[in-house]
């Protein structure tokens, strides 16, 4: 019996991650996406695929569900971590804090790989498309809606050895943090922030003028970038029969945006209903629910500290194991889970998506769970 294609649109990591598991177990998928290239929200910028959620290492944890790392992804085991009124402290860890990767439409980024990877399997990626009416099961992974976060950034060349550096002040990324990543002769500086968007190009010349005042970057051939992030926590991810993934089912860290690691994992997810015939909102509420709902309790209490609490969690950092520290911290706790109510209170996402999301639509790519057009 001849299977009918599963129609996934957008051709991100979650996306694609679905179309790879989906096609390893005979079903074809068809991708649709709107652009021209995978990963044409990126610059080629650094970012860090976390691996302190889990006791497996992320690399072990993508073999597991069939995704080869057939694009850059190098272990930082250190980095060097700023506070207001501190010294810098440094972070050492025999496990990997993070894998560095890039993004980007360029070749080694974890986009293309995982283009590589779909291609290679036999998905169909039908770029410059958009799916306007379908009907039946499709798995929609378009990205985020809006702006809970916003990033703002440069990526150069620099004749500056690998290393990373992170800092957490108010000055200079508001309720966020600011990073320096350098690999192999290209380095990507950020300024992420949670709170006054508009303010964005002064934050990024302080943080700027942070770096080049305290270790005097060499930079050359910059390029000016920015990117967003959104968050939110629905009773469902299911909407007439379209599983949503990734950003655009608000599956990302509240605290600090590593999202990565959930959009792969609720791509495979959203796969796996679909292989087994089994509740896709069951899967990713035991996967994946616990942890977005310890980030967003996190963010509640990061944006309560302050530069005192800024400067406790860096000597932390340094003081202890910090793969240990952040995964006690990022997983389930009773008590912790007590402020949860006043976490969900206080944080509403920022997003106010008004779009129809009613069966068999014309406009497939809304996520706003409404039974019928307004």
């Amino acid at each position: 019996m001849i299977k009918e294609p599963v129609n996934i649109i957008g051709a991100g990591p979650a996306g694609l991650t679905a179309g790879i598991v989906l096609r390893r177990h005979g079903f074809p998928v068809r991708v649709y996406e709107m652009s021209s290239e995978v990963g044409h929200r990126l610059n080629g910028d650094f970012q860090g695929l976390e691996n302190w959620t889990s006791e497996k290492d992320i690399t072990g944890l993508l073999r597991e569900i069939g995704i080869e790392t057939n694009f850059l992804c190098v272990p930082y085991h250190r980095g060097i971590i700023y506070a207001p009124e501190m010294k810098p402290a440094e972070m050492k860890s025999e496990r990997p804090i993070f894998y560095l990767v890039k993004r980007g439409t360029m070749p080694g980024t974890l986009d293309m790989g995982l283009k590589e990877q779909a291609l290679s399997l036999g998905v169909e990626i039908l770029f410059n498309h958009r799916l306007d009416k379908f009907d039946g099961k499709a798995i929609v992974g378009t990205g985020p809606k809006g702006a809970d976060a916003v990033a703002v950034g440069i990526t150069f060349e620099t004749k500056m050895k690998d290393q990373a550096f992170a800092v957490l002040d108010d000055n200079i990324a508001p309720k966020g943090y600011a990073y320096l990543l350098i690999n192999q002769g290209y380095g990507t500086m950020v300024t992420v922030l949670y709170r006054e968007y508009k303010r964005e190009n002064e934050y990024f010349e302080r943080m700027l003028k942070f770096f080049r005042d305290t270790i005097n970057p060499d930079i050359r051939n910059e390029r000016r970038f920015g990117c967003y992030g959104n968050f939110f926590i629905w009773d469902t991810q299911i909407h007439h029969e379209k599983l949503y993934v990734g950003e655009s089912a608000g599956f990302q860290d509240c605290l600090w945006g590593f999202g990565m690691r959930y959009a792969i994992l609720s791509g495979y997810l959203a796969a796996k209903s679909l292989i087994e015939g089994s509740d896709y909102d069951m899967l990713w509420q035991r996967e994946l629910k616990p942890m977005l709902e310890t980030s967003l309790i996190n963010r509640y209490l990061f944006e309560k500290i302050g530069p005192a609490g800024y400067r406790y969690l860096a000597k932390k950092f340094a003081d202890s194991n910090p793969c240990d520290f952040l995964r006690k911290h990022y997983n389930y706790s009773f008590f912790k889970h007590l402020l949860l109510p006043m976490a969900k209170k206080k944080y509403e996402s920022k997003v106010k998506d008004t779009n129809c999301n009613h069966e068999n639509c014309t406009c497939v790519w809304c996520k706003c769970g409404e039974s019928a057009c307004p």
